[in-house]
C-alpha cells in the first residue's frame, strides 16, 4: 500500500516537472520569436504566464500561426554574415581563397 502511494507521488511529480518544462519552453519561444505584431507577442506572453497549462495549449494550437516564419530571419542572418566577410575582404583582412571558403560555409547553412 505504501509503495503504491509513493509510486503515485512520483508519477505526479514527473507530470508536474513535464508541465513546468513545457510552460518554460513556451515562454522562451514567445520571447525569442518574431510575431506579426508586438501586441500579439505581449498577449501570448501574458496568457501563457498567467494561465500556464491552458495558455500553453492555446499557444501550441493557435499561437504558432501568428509568428513570422524563421526562414526570413535566417536569410537575413546569411546576408549579414556575407556582408561582414565582404567587408573583411575589402579591408584586406582575408584573402580571396578565405573569402570564397567562408562564403561557401555561409551559403550551405540551413
Amino acid at each position: 500500500m505504501e509503495n503504491s502511494i509513493m509510486m503515485f507521488g512520483v508519477l505526479w511529480l514527473l507530470l508536474a516537472i513535464s508541465v513546468f518544462a513545457l510552460w518554460i519552453w513556451a515562454l522562451v519561444d514567445i520571447i525569442r520569436s518574431t510575431f506579426t505584431d508586438v501586441a500579439i507577442k505581449i498577449v501570448w506572453f501574458l496568457l501563457v504566464f498567467c494561465i500556464p497549462f491552458l495558455g500553453f495549449i492555446l499557444y501550441v494550437i493557435l499561437g504558432k500561426s501568428t509568428k513570422i516564419p524563421q526562414d526570413t530571419t535566417s536569410s537575413n542572418q546569411k546576408y549579414d554574415a556575407l556582408e561582414r566577410i565582404k567587408q573583411l575582404y575589402d579591408n584586406g583582412a582575408i584573402n580571396e581563397a578565405e573569402f570564397e571558403a567562408e562564403k561557401q560555409k555561409i551559403m550551405s547553412r540551413d
